[in-house]
């Protein structure tokens, strides 16, 4: 009798260990795939742009540029490949985002490099006349 009544607990707990793992597993593989498809699709798109001759037209002014849709992807696709190839965002990260942050952009016209910082990072930069940054 003393058997059946630690048998009982023992696979209990099993089965929800497997249920738990097999949860894991397919919620793993539904994010592996999501992944795939996105840079399935970024693929396709940067491939129809070369493709096509599709270039980024240069806007005449800089607000013109972070407004433009096709500009933005390319940075997004650009700081993905710079990380690694892949960035997860939750929706948690966007939760935990404050209201009051936001990026800063500047250009470094020295070498046409483009410098993204967060707010609180700004105070911390030089705009001198002849600093090379600009913002």
């Amino acid at each position: 009798m003393i058997d059946i009544a630690m048998f009982i607990p023992a696979l209990v707990i099993t089965l929800i260990s497997l249920v738990f793992l097999w949860n894991a597993r397919r919620y793993c593989k539904t994010q592996e795939d999501i992944t795939n498809e996105l840079a399935e699709e970024a693929d396709k798109l940067i491939k129809k742009m070369n493709d096509t001759g599709a270039a980024m037209s240069k806007p005449e002014d800089e607000l013109e540029m972070l407004e433009s849709p096709k500009y933005l992807a390319t940075l997004c696709t650009v700081l993905v490949q710079k990380s690694g190839g892949t960035v997860r965002l939750t929706e948690q990260d966007f939760l935990e985002l404050p209201e009051d942050e936001y990026i800063s952009v500047y250009v470094d016209v020295n070498d046409s490099s483009i410098l993204l910082c967060l707010n609180s990072l700004s105070g911390h930069l030089s705009t001198r006349d002849d600093d090379p940054v600009y913002n």
